[in-house]
């Protein structure tokens, strides 16, 4: 089955001034998927998704949707719609007549309108709920009142700008799995701009990262976490230990190398980096490293070491141990299975990680010249 990109964007570079909010910016996204923007607060993500929609133009560089060269075409004559971070619903207009706005002013009939908001409001989970007034809904509800507003002009691409952040924990949550199911049940393309990591590996079939302007890495959720394509993209998704290491060979697609504390171990090399040099930075994730009293087996490399700090999590419990030769603590993540498992401050304990779960992460920045 063939791909169809909906949106191109060709070279993008938006600048305000002498500052450079996006550079270069090139990226095609796929019909029907739902695709993140991930990064930092003022890596230009949204403004990116701003100058999809229309409400920035590009500096230089082209957006072209399903297609057509977007140059000079308004926000509200492109196939796309947008939910904002704010909502931004009337608070003077019922539910329908929310739903309806964008309807009214488009002109068509009430009869296909009163359809369509109703059809709107099934999608989102509201249904009957028309004539509620706006200020006497929840946050989740004013949330799916800006979706079914967005939905009811059956755009080709829904643009969606932080749209939980504004929810708690557990609601944010939820949605986050409501929207996933209702992006595939309609599908259409859905472009989501965030900060939370969560967030985007939880909604998502592909993610960009951005950082200063400028799009690193664009790959599914688990090769980001597995493969990142630098250290800045390894230590914002998820959580990261960084150790040095030293290749004395390489063979194919894999790496021999020396660790300070781990020894001597074969792992697979990172195809999303470039190799440079012997000496490099490996990776590994907390949830990789066994913790035991004793020295476990079956491991590829083991270390002693005493548990430093113990941060507690609820459904998991980190543990930072120091190990000698390595400056910062070593993070261990445990289940919490009702405290079975439960070292102390000062106590010895044993670290084992297998070889294929140490991600290369190529030259070690710390020897840069």
């Amino acid at each position: 089955m063939t791909e169809t990109n909906i949106i191109q964007l060709k070279g993008i570079d938006k600048r305000f001034g002498k500052f450079t909010a996006v550079s270069n910016l090139t990226l095609d996204l796929r019909e029907g998927e739902f695709f993140s923007l991930l990064g930092p607060s003022g890596c230009g993500k949204t403004t990116a998704l701003r100058m999809i929609a229309g409400f920035e133009e590009p500096t230089s560089g082209k957006v072209i949707i399903d297609g057509q060269d977007m140059a000079g075409i308004s926000a509200n004559k492109r196939p796309t719609n947008m939910v904002f971070q704010s909502y931004a619903i009337f608070p003077h207009l019922n539910v329908g007549n929310n739903v309806a706005y964008g309807l009214r002013n488009n002109g068509i009939p009430k009869s296909e309108i009163d359809k369509r908001v109703s059809e709107a409001l099934e999608m989102v989970e509201l249904g009957g709920l028309q004539s509620r007034g706006a200020t006497e809904l929840s946050g989740g509800q004013r949330q799916r009142v800006a979706l079914a507003r967005a939905l009811v002009m059956r755009p080709k691409v829904l643009l969606l700008d932080e749209p939980l952040s504004a929810l708690d924990k557990k609601l944010r949550e939820q949605m986050q799995f409501e929207m996933r199911q209702l992006q595939q049940q309609l599908g259409i393309t859905f472009v989501m701009v965030t900060h939370d990591q969560y967030e985007a590996m939880t909604m998502s079939d592909r993610i960009g990262v951005m950082f200063d302007g400028k799009l690193m890495q664009v790959d599914a959720p688990p090769t980001l976490y597995a493969k990142p394509c630098n250290r800045e993209i390894a230590s914002f998704i998820g959580e990261m230990n960084f150790l040095p290491a030293n290749v004395s060979a390489e063979n194919g697609g894999n790496l021999t190398l020396s660790t300070p504390c781990f020894g001597t171990m074969t792992i697979e090399k990172n195809p999303n980096i470039v190799q440079a040099g012997r000496d490099i930075e490996i990776g590994i994730r907390p949830e990789q490293l066994g913790i035991s009293a004793s020295e476990p087996e079956g491991y590829d490399g083991t270390v002693l070491g005493k548990v430093r700090n113990i941060a507690f999590y609820g459904e998991n419990v980190h543990y930072h141990v120091q190990v000698d030769g390595i400056d910062r603590p070593i993070a261990a993540s445990v289940p919490n299975y009702f405290h079975t498992v439960d070292y102390r401050r000062g106590e010895p304990v044993w670290l084992g990680v297998q070889a294929a779960s140490i991600i290369d992460l190529g030259q070690d920045q710390s020897k840069k010249q």
